[in-house]
C-alpha cells in the first residue's frame, strides 16, 4: 500500500480554480499527501496543475513548462482524485492510503484524460459535434416539415383566402424554430395571418405546431371572418408567447432567451414588414 500517493512529486499551479480551490488549499493537499509544493517552474518540478484559460493564453508558467518539456501539464481534476479516486484533498490530517495497483506508472505521467492539452482538444471536438448534430437535426426535419405543410396548405387556403401582405409586401407567413441538441429534437411553429381576396376584407390567424415523428397540431387564433385588429392582435400575441419578444422588436439583434422559439427575419433586401407604424391593408 502507498501511504503518501504524491511522494516524489513536485507540483506547481497556475490559474484561478475558484474560491474553494485556492492555491493555499492546493499546497495543503499536496503536502498532506507526500508531495512538494513549488511556487515557480524550476528543475525538479514534475507536474503543473493548470486551468484551460492559462493554457490557452500561454501564461508565464505554462510557457516555461512547454519550453522545458521535462514534466506534465494537467488539469485540477487529476489532482482532485478523478484519476485516483482515493486521493482526497479535504481529509484533514488523516493519512490517505492508496493501493499499489492504482499507483502503477502514476509518477511517470497522468492518465490522458487529465492532460490540459487533451481537455482543450476534447472541448473543441464536443463543440464541433454539437454543431454537426444541430445541422443534422434541422435537415432531418425538413422533409417531414414540407410534407406537413402541404396538408396545411390544403386546409388553410381556399378560393377566398390568401396570406396577408402589408405595405412593404412582407408576407405574414413565418416560422419559429427551437432546437434541443440534448434530446436531438427540433420544433417549429408556423404562424400565419390570412385575408380574403375580395372586399370587404376579412381576416384569420392560424398557428401550426410541427415536430419530428408527430402529426401537425393546428390552432385557430382568430376565426375566419375576423376584422384586421382581432386577427393581427392574435398574430402578434402568439409571436410574443413563443419567442418572448414583442413583434415590433423582432428585427433587433439579440440573444434569444433559453427555451424560446427563434424567429429569423428575411435576409438582404427582402421585405421585413412594417416596424412600427400604421398598417395599410393590402389584398
Amino acid at each position: 500500500m502507498v501511504k503518501f500517493p504524491l511522494l516524489g512529486l513536485t507540483i506547481a499551479a497556475t490559474g484561478d480554480f475558484g474560491s474553494k480551490r485556492s492555491h493555499a488549499n492546493l499546497k495543503q493537499c499536496i503536502e498532506r499527501n507526500g508531495g512538494q509544493w513549488a511556487t515557480k517552474i524550476a528543475p525538479g518540478v514534475t507536474h503543473l496543475v493548470c486551468t484551460k484559460e492559462d493554457y490557452r493564453s500561454k501564461a508565464p508558467m505554462v510557457k516555461q513548462a512547454l519550453r522545458l518539456k521535462l514534466f506534465t501539464i494537467v488539469t485540477y481534476d487529476w489532482l482532485e482524485g478523478k484519476s485516483h479516486p482515493n486521493l482526497l484533498c479535504t481529509k484533514g490530517n488523516t493519512d490517505v492510503v492508496i493501493p499499489d495497483s492504482l499507483m502503477k506508472g502514476y509518477r511517470l505521467a497522468p492518465k490522458g484524460d487529465y492532460l490540459v492539452a487533451r481537455a482543450i482538444k476534447d472541448a473543441k471536438k464536443i463543440k464541433k459535434e454539437k454543431k454537426r448534430m444541430k445541422k443534422e437535426t434541422i435537415k432531418k426535419g425538413v422533409d417531414d416539415f414540407k410534407k406537413e405543410c402541404q396538408d396545411i396548405q390544403k386546409q388553410l387556403f381556399s378560393d377566398r383566402y390568401h396570406i396577408y401582405r402589408d405595405s412593404t409586401y412582407f408576407a405574414y407567413d413565418i416560422t419559429l424554430v427551437r432546437v434541443n441538441l440534448l434530446q436531438n429534437k427540433s420544433e417549429r411553429y408556423v404562424l400565419r395571418l390570412c385575408t380574403t381576396h375580395d372586399v370587404p376584407k376579412y381576416y384569420a390567424s392560424l398557428l401550426t405546431y410541427h415536430t419530428h415523428g408527430s402529426p401537425a397540431h393546428k390552432s385557430i387564433l382568430a376565426p375566419i371572418g375576423s376584422d384586421f385588429a382581432t386577427a393581427f392582435g392574435a398574430f402578434v400575441k402568439a409571436f410574443k408567447a413563443k419567442t418572448k419578444v414583442e413583434w415590433d422588436e423582432r428585427l433587433k439583434t439579440r440573444k434569444w432567451e433559453e427555451g424560446a422559439f427563434v424567429y429569423t427575419p428575411p435576409k438582404g433586401g427582402e421585405p421585413k414588414g412594417e416596424v412600427p407604424g400604421d398598417f395599410e391593408i393590402k389584398g
